[in-house]
């Protein structure tokens, strides 16, 4: 149960770590670059990105302790992801739902969920700075901005269109890299 609520956790960490740059996920049509730069000049400020991260983490938040709990992180990705089913049943509009990935060949999801608790660990444990098993609101804030450091190519404070399309390249080589890997080893 440990390792699932860590996995979430640091899926949920990387999905809103990086929502200037989420549409190199394949969602498209994403408008996080606009949500993100609040006066619409055409590019994220590090102060609009600070103010975002701290405003999801009041909505993550749940009992408003200042702090996120692995519990708190694993409800809200829950959250998103019902929320994700909602807006894909929506668009199939009665088209045969494609069946998941977990479904398709168990085995082989088994090995990639370890490999992801594992790596979810670390990533909680690091953004951990102090250790105490809950994340604070400069620790979360902390990693959300070291993602928008990566993407701030000229290190301006600001990310503009252009390097937001660097950064979505960026992971898409990535993760065509990672889709290459051979599934057990």
């Amino acid at each position: 149960m440990k390792k699932l609520t860590l996995a979430a956790a640091s899926a949920l960490t990387f999905a809103l770590a990086v929502p200037m740059i989420a549409s190199a996920h394949g969602h498209k049509g994403g408008d996080h670059f606009e949500k993100l730069d609040t006066n619409a000049d055409g590019t994220i400020a590090r102060s609009e990105a600070e103010a975002a991260a701290l405003a999801h983490f009041a909505e993550i938040d749940a009992n408003k302790d200042s702090f996120l709990t692995q519990e708190e992180l694993k409800s809200a990705h829950e959250a998103r992801r019902a929320e994700m089913k909602a807006k894909w049943a929506e668009k199939a509009d009665g088209a045969e739902p494609r069946k998941p990935k977990g479904e398709r060949d168990p085995a082989k999801m088994e090995g990639r969920k370890a490999k992801m608790d594992e790596k979810a660990a670390e990533r909680f444990a690091a953004a951990d700075t102090n250790g105490d098993g809950k994340w604070s609101q400069i620790e979360f804030t902390a990693e959300h901005l070291s993602h928008f450091a990566k993407a701030d190519a000229d290190g301006d404070g600001n990310i503009t269109a252009a390097e937001q399309e660097a950064a979505k390249a960026k992971m898409k080589e990535h993760r065509g890299k990672w889709r290459d890997k051979p599934a057990a080893e």
